[in-house]
């Protein structure tokens, strides 16, 4: 096919087809030809293959993402497509087009709008496996009985549109081994809880203030892991051996006047019929900080219109933790060990800035989850590559200090992921032929089309 007399393209019926590109320079009279594959399989497959799970048509059986093998042939084919697709604006009628175009299938929009929607199982259980098979660092320079580190947040995603939906994403980091180990998806109503992630005995958890009940605090008791969860001091429920409420607040204040900077409390918290001892340690913020953070408070509180009490700004001065860890930790060692929380805070920051996650396609909850996990794995490859790439020069050169800025190197890892499932896929298309047309043709609406009213009704009447 001839377009603007300067491009010819060629294709054979092959699937996986090469496709000769002839481009013709008519100020230099020179034509030059390019050979190109049709999904350059090549990089796929020393890029991205590598990343996935070695029993991926295992999982794709058990979770019956593709229980008949008709129109898209394997379960790569089918992860291609939904790479393009989260890593595009196409529409499902157009990357039927694009499948097609680059021989991977030939199914309709409707089919892989449906294979879409269904495959949030699966591609949960790829990421649970991908992340486990992520490559460890062994453990050094931790607390006595601590072996693993867990760095527990969440995070909210918005779909776009009127709705204006929300998704959250609730995940666990661990901080010595420099991986995700966990990641759950739900939508906004569920609420900030460790009780979506498994413990093990020996793991130390860092949650931040949304954390910080009496419902985590034991659960986690129950899984043997340790826990620092920071507390907001007028609202979490203290009491004595004599089952008297202690006012966390009036011991501040108490500290505060006598000149003390450390403060350390122990008590009870109970959930239902269950009871955990609790050690709570305070720390009097430096004055700086301590103005900086009664000024979020305060602009937060005027942002919500609410009213701010005399002890919020009171407290907002002080970094109260509540934990598991024995007196052989003492109180500066716990305060240490949370302030390295900061980590996965730039994780998030990671996550939404270089790979644009802040936002998803309007859709169901299960179209939305969908999205989200391919995201997420995408998000997964790109930081598996750069850390790879790291470890690579780091022994290469013989260099203990970190060569490239993480984020730096993660952002262009993703660009080169995302230019290897979105390529040009257009240069492949020729529209003359009959494989097209039933993903082309328009189809029958329930009001009239606005298009053909005016060239058959208005238009006549227009140039009479």
């Amino acid at each position: 096919m001839l377009f603007g007399n300067s491009v010819l393209y060629i294709s054979s019926k092959r699937k996986y087809s090469h496709h000769l590109l002839v481009k013709y320079n008519k100020k230099t009279q020179k034509m030059y030809v390019f050979f190109i594959h049709a999904f350059n399989l090549k990089i796929w497959d020393y890029k991205i293959l590598p990343h996935f799970p070695d029993n991926l048509d295992e999982i794709a059986a058990q979770a019956g993402v593709l229980q008949r093998k008709r129109g898209i042939h394997s379960v790569y084919d089918l992860l291609k497509l939904f790479f393009l697709y989260a890593c595009s604006s196409l529409s499902f009628r157009v990357l039927a087009v694009a499948a097609c175009a680059l021989g991977i299938s030939s199914v309709s929009d409707t089919a892989l709008r449906k294979r879409f929607s269904k495959a949030a199982p699966f591609l949960h259980e790829v990421l649970h496996t991908m992340l486990s098979s992520l490559f460890s660092n062994p453990a050094s320079a931790l607390p006595h009985r601590v072996k693993n580190i867990l760095l527990v947040d969440a995070s909210i995603i918005r779909q776009t549109g009127i709705l204006q939906e929300q998704e959250r994403i609730h995940l666990c980091y661990s901080l010595n081994q420099n991986r995700m180990k966990q990641i759950k998806v739900t939508d906004h109503h569920t609420a900030e809880s460790l009780s979506h992630f498994t413990f093990e005995k020996g793991d130390l958890v860092m949650a931040d203030a949304g954390y910080a009940t009496a419902q985590n605090y034991i659960y986690a008791q129950e899984q043997q892991a340790d826990v620092i969860l920071r507390i907001t001091p007028k609202t979490f429920c203290l009491y004595d051996t004599d089952d008297k409420k202690i006012s966390l607040v009036s011991l501040l204040k108490q500290a505060e006047n006598q000149g003390d900077c450390m403060l350390e409390v122990f008590g009870i918290c109970r959930y239902k019929s269950k009871t955990g001892f609790v050690r709570v340690i305070a720390q009097k913020l430096p004055e700086e900080q301590a103005r900086k953070a009664k000024k979020r408070k305060q602009r937060k509180a005027s942002k919500n219109q609410n009213q701010i009490t005399q002890d919020t700004l009171f407290c907002s001065g002080w970094i109260v933790v509540i934990t598991t860890l024995g007196i052989e930790y003492s109180g500066e060692e716990i305060l240490y060990l949370y302030r390295s929380r900061w980590q996965v805070e730039l994780l998030f920051k990671r996550l939404k800035q270089n790979f644009s996650i802040t936002t998803t396609k309007a859709g169901s909850k299960q179209y939305a989850e969908t999205m989200i996990l391919l995201q997420l794995i995408i998000w997964v490859i790109a930081e598996r590559q750069a850390f790879l790439c790291e470890r690579y020069l780091k022994e290469k050169r013989g260099e203990e200090k970190t060569i490239y800025s993480t984020y730096e190197n993660c952002k262009i890892t993703f660009e080169q992921i995302k230019t290897i499932l979105c390529l040009s896929w257009g240069l492949f298309i020729d529209l003359t032929k009959e494989e097209y047309i039933r993903f082309l043709t328009q189809r029958k609406r329930w009001r009239n089309n606005q298009n053909e009213e005016f060239h058959t009704a208005i238009l006549p009447g227009l140039l009479a």
